[in-house]
This record gives structure tokens, sequence and C-alpha cells, in this order.
């Protein structure tokens, strides 16, 4: 790799942290190109040699922290045997990443003013993709071990994350234990049922 473009990854590597703790201290709509440049002492020309626009940034920042997350799933659920302690495992490392994600709460602010923009909802259902053939593969693998009854793997899927998506949306100021409780009660009611045996 030549030097400049060493330098160039460097000083995108830079903007990336920097723009990550503002996005985190002060919101999304709050996080002005200004102050992005401010912070890493880049230029408005640097940073948008790298971003096409402050949306562009965050985009990028959510789909590194998102690809950063599977990697970590995949390596976490190696500690479980089955499906089924796999399943209970994801829902709460889903939960714990929710609570501990430092965009959390500019990632909700995004998606509640971009995602009306075609382009930009297209380039994150393409990144939530990957969530579904993940949790496919977990429903897949269950079926296959005999674990959970045939069915369908990619409606699981959708509805596992609308499942877990919804109980932090309805436990949202819930006590963490509370929350934790009520997701792990969420996946006993997915795989048993609450019809009367």
């Amino acid at each position: 790799m030549s030097k400049r473009r060493l330098d160039g990854e460097k000083t995108k590597q830079h903007i990336v942290e920097k723009a990550t703790e503002l996005f985190s201290q002060k919101g999304y709509s709050a996080t002005s190109i200004e102050d992005i440049c401010q912070a890493t002492g880049a230029s408005k020309g640097s940073l948008y040699y790298h971003f096409k626009n402050k949306e562009q940034l965050f985009l990028y920042l959510l789909e590194k922290q998102y690809n950063e997350w599977i990697d970590l799933w995949q390596e976490k659920e190696k500690e479980f045997e089955t499906s089924i302690d796999k399943l209970y495992g994801l829902a709460a490392f889903f939960l714990e990443d929710f609570l501990s994600h430092p965009l959390k709460k500019a990632g909700e602010e995004f998606s509640g003013s971009q995602l009306a923009d075609p382009v930009i909802l297209e380039q994150v259902l393409e990144m939530l993709g990957s969530t579904y053939t993940l949790y496919t593969s977990l429903f897949q693998e269950g079926i296959d071990r005999g674990e959970f009854a045939p069915c369908d793997p990619e409606e699981m899927a959708m509805i596992l994350e609308g499942l877990m998506n919804g109980i932090i949306n309805v436990g949202y100021q819930m006590e963490d234990e509370r929350l934790h409780a009520l997701l792990k009660r969420s996946i006993d009611v997915l795989l048993h049922g609450i019809v009367a045996k």
C-alpha cells in the first residue's frame, strides 16, 4: 500500500473514531459536518473525499458496528451447544448490544429522520439482510438437529427480529434486569407458545 493511500486510510479511521464519539455524545441531528471537521482537524474536502455527506458517514458507522456485532456473535455462539441455547444466547447478546451501543441514541434519531429517503432505506435494509441470514441459519440448524419443528426458517427469522425489537421498544424504560427477563420470556413463548396443553 502506498504512503499516500495509507495516510488516507489513517485519516478515514480518525474521522470514523471522532464522528462516533460526537454522534454518541450529541446525537445525529446536533452533530454537524463542521463539528466533525473541528474534532478531527480534517478539512471539509478531506471529509467529503471519504464520505459523500453526513448521512453516508453515519451509515458507514452503523455498517461497521453492525459487522463487528455479527463477528462478535459468531464467536460467542460457539459457547452454546444446542440451537435452543443459541437462541436464548442470541436474544441476550442482542439486548446487551442494544443497551451498550454507543450509537443507540443517534441511530434512533437517524432512523426517524433519514429512512424516508428511499436510497438510505435501501442501504439500511440491505445491511439488515445479513442479520436475517444469521437468524435463518440458526433456525435451519435447529430444524436439522430436530430441536425445532419443521417451519420456514426465513419466516422465523423475521418473527424473531420483530419480537426482539418489539420487546426492546415496549420495555425501553424498564430496568435492565426486568428487560432481560422479559426478552427471555418472549423466547420461551416463541419456543413453547401459550396454548394450554
